[in-house]
């Protein structure tokens, strides 16, 4: 893989590159994102005149150090301080990495300055075609911006980035035709199932050294996610189903935007673990400033050990959420009928969740390390109450680069479970009888030109309401890199 041309590859790269973040298994880790190779173009301009002087761990001049420099302009590096490829060269339309060139030049201006920039529309054509609740067809689609701020570029101070995620939402959905508790479509889930406009992610991130970073604001947790495990896709890239990219046992305490502080520790140019605190309260669509820990706050801890089995990158994590808010109980015990009101469930406080994450390339080119073939499966568990999921998992394989023809393209098969609690179950038997939820989903991804990708879809899954017949998804996903 072709390396950018100048340093900072152990510092602001160590996040932009390799830790590059649902709900928010990601602790509270911000740093830029970008999901893909030409988005990371954009960066690259930004890293150009740094690196990293290792006793200090400080970012410094270009001019320090023995390395060519290359204009933001310019094309990737072979290495690290070798010539720039192709520098000044102009791409047409079939090989450019992004479908208007970085914006007809004012991306590499932008990022010159301290500002990179980066978008993309991703469009959905999905439905059910047996089963579900429903079988119907809708068309969506979701725009992201994304800004990353360098307050050294801006002449602020040295380790200083902002990161701000804006999301549109527009169209329609299958997510309430499909299965209930296994949404089909992750990405069309946010900011909310109304079609709106709104910055989900912004987070002033500060470097300490090398090793650490803390963080404030409010934090995307797929984004952040997204950057630990980049092979999950966000939904947007690999697998569309919420229960291939994460098990859903995380999600009773956790929300995409919550605000709060955390603190990262880096490993070579990958996280290793943090600690987060965070606000309750969903922070997709308003700010939550004025519901700041007023019904407690969520603690986030994640560590993670590295492996290189039989020279082959893998990684073992623990993902640990606790929350002091109070929350509705699936205890049948804690409802109660209140004339001329209904049934009133008690609020009952303290939830928790354990998540063990692993990775492992079962497979990588020698010459080229984007050819690969990767596992990758999740398992957590929670309390069973107020969480309805007492447990659930994914396991799934992905491989990119397989045939020579297409070297970009790429596939992936998922299977996933999400065990119900026996109180959740209890509590709704009169009106319906819940079972387990598992299913499948396979994809490819073909790369039509670098900046456009097609990614037809296929999703079998099991209702939760034993009533409903298995459900077929299909769909069809188009992603342009603008």
């Amino acid at each position: 893989m072709l390396l950018p041309c100048n340093f900072l590859r152990r510092h602001l790269s160590r996040t932009l590159r390799q830790a590059a973040l649902l709900p928010a298994v990601c602790f509270g880790l911000s740093v830029p994102v970008f999901a893909n190779e030409a988005a990371q173009a954009i960066v690259d301009p930004v890293v150009d005149a740094v690196f990293i002087e290792e006793e200090t761990g400080w970012v410094q001049p270009a001019s320090h150090a023995a390395a060519a420099t290359c204009s933001a302009f310019d094309a990737p590096c072979d290495s690290i301080v070798g010539e720039c490829a192709g520098a000044g060269v102009e791409h047409d339309i079939w090989t450019r990495t992004t479908l208007t060139d970085g914006f007809f030049g004012a991306q590499p201006a932008l990022a010159e300055s301290g500002i990179a920039y980066q978008a993309s529309l991703t469009q959905f054509y999905q439905g059910v075609a047996a089963g579900g609740s429903e079988q119907t067809f809708a068309y969506g689609g979701k725009v992201d911006q994304f800004v990353n701020f360098d307050g050294g570029k801006l002449g602020l101070w040295k380790g200083l980035l902002v990161t701000l995620h804006a999301e549109t939402r527009y169209g329609e959905t299958v997510i309430l035709d499909a299965v209930g508790l296994a949404p089909v479509n992750a990405n069309m889930l946010y900011p909310s199932l109304n079609n709106t406009t709104s910055i989900t992610g912004l987070t002033i991130n500060q470097f300490l050294s090398e090793e650490f970073m803390v963080s404030a604001g409010t934090f995307n947790q797929l984004d952040l996610f997204t950057q630990i495990y980049p092979q999950i896709g966000r939904g947007v890239d690999g697998f569309m189903n919420i229960s291939s990219l994460i098990p859903l046992s995380v999600s009773r305490p956790l929300n995409l935007s919550m605000l709060g502080v955390a603190a990262t520790k880096l490993h070579g140019e990958q996280v290793q673990g943090a600690l987060g605190v965070f606000n309750t309260a969903n922070s997709t669509t308003t700010s939550s400033f004025d519901k700041l820990f007023v019904n407690g706050a969520v603690i986030l801890g994640y560590y993670r050990l590295f492996t290189d089995f039989g020279d082959l990158p893998g990684s073992h994590a623990l993902l640990g959420v606790y929350s002091s808010g109070r929350y509705t109980s699936v205890d049948p015990l804690n409802w109660a009928f209140i004339p001329n009101v209904g049934l009133v469930g008690q609020q009952i406080s303290d939830s928790w969740n354990l998540t063990y994450i692993y990775e492992k390339k079962l497979w990588v080119d020698s010459a080229n390390s984007k050819r690969n073939v990767g596992l990758m499966t999740m398992w957590g568990i929670s309390d069973g109450n107020p969480n309805p999921i007492r447990w659930s998992g994914n396991v799934s394989v992905q491989g990119t680069g397989l045939f020579d023809a297409r070297p970009s393209d790429s596939l992936g098969a998922a299977y996933f479970y999400t065990g119900l609690s026996g109180d959740f179950k209890t509590l709704a038997q009169p009106l319906i009888s819940l079972q387990d939820v598992e299913g499948v989903e396979l994809f490819y991804n073909a790369a039509v030109t670098p900046w456009f990708h097609l990614s037809p879809d296929l999703q079998v899954i099991q209702p939760a309401d034993r009533s409903r017949d298995t459900a077929l998804v299909i769909g069809l996903r188009g992603k342009i890199d603008l």
